[in-house]
């Protein structure tokens, strides 16, 4: 705040200046205006004169935009809650009867998604039984279409298979980026998952099909980034701490 009054000081007194007057009470608002507009060259010479500070303002002002985006959005969904495809065989975490959905639209090969899973343990372990997760996907490469192709296929022998793979893929990103389907393949061997079963599945057409209609219904949402997150039909995007999501669960109670 002390900067931005400063910034304003100095404004002023270069108004004062190009106009050649003694006391800044007498400059009115269009007499200010004038003297910087007649006197470009001048006012760049600040702005150049002091970049951290004129940083620190656009800084501020794209924050204080982002904020209010946010909070419109908020209350728009809270009023109308988005509506994404719930499929109960798709349920990861938590009960079926759960209170509480969340949908998570992720890319496995996502760093801020591998940070993103780590608070949705944190929540459901905060949480228990209140809250169930679908995990859905917005691959952003053919590793991560992979990825998801395999977890979905040991989704189908299970939640537990299909959690003890979700948690290890996220935490070998960077071997998983050399070792590619082979590393996957490994993984899948360490859940015990049934591999025959898995090779076959993998290649099917639902599975695909799956997939594509992940990612269209985020689309169809406007979501353009991994992860983002539906929590009772209101939106949470990127790698958000516990509180946010906690903030959302409170937010929709009272809906």
């Amino acid at each position: 705040m002390r900067k931005y009054i400063r910034i304003a000081g100095l404004m002023l007194l270069i108004g004062m200046l190009c106009l050649g007057v003694a006391n800044a009470r007498e400059i009115t608002k269009d007499e200010l205006k004038k003297a910087l507009n007649d006197n470009p060259d001048v006012v760049l010479d600040f702005l150049r004169a002091h970049p951290v500070e004129i940083y620190d303002i656009a800084e501020s002002g794209i924050k204080a935009k982002e904020q209010a985006e946010k909070k419109s959005r908020r209350e728009a969904q809270l009023a109308k809650p988005l509506t994404p495809v719930i499929d109960e065989s798709r349920i990861l975490a938590g009960p079926p009867n759960a209170p509480i959905t969340i949908v998570e639209y992720s890319d496995f090969f996502c760093p801020y998604c591998a940070r993103g899973a780590k608070t949705m343990d944190a929540l459901m372990a905060a949480r228990p039984g209140q809250a169930r997760l679908i995990f859905k996907h917005m691959p952003g490469h053919e590793g991560s279409k992979t990825a998801a192709l395999y977890f979905e296929a040991i989704l189908k022998q299970g939640p537990e298979k299909a959690k003890k793979f979700y948690d290890l893929v996220f935490a070998s990103q960077a071997a998983l980026m050399k070792t590619k389907e082979d590393g996957l393949k490994k993984l899948a061997a360490e859940v015990n998952a049934d591999m025959a079963r898995l090779s076959a599945d993998v290649k099917g057409q639902d599975l695909a099909a799956r997939l594509d209609a992940d990612d269209k219904e985020s689309r169809g949402f406007g979501f353009q980034g991994t992860p983002t997150y539906i929590v009772n039909g209101v939106s949470l995007e990127g790698a958000q701490p516990l509180s946010e999501f906690e903030e959302v669960i409170r937010l929709t109670k009272k809906r």
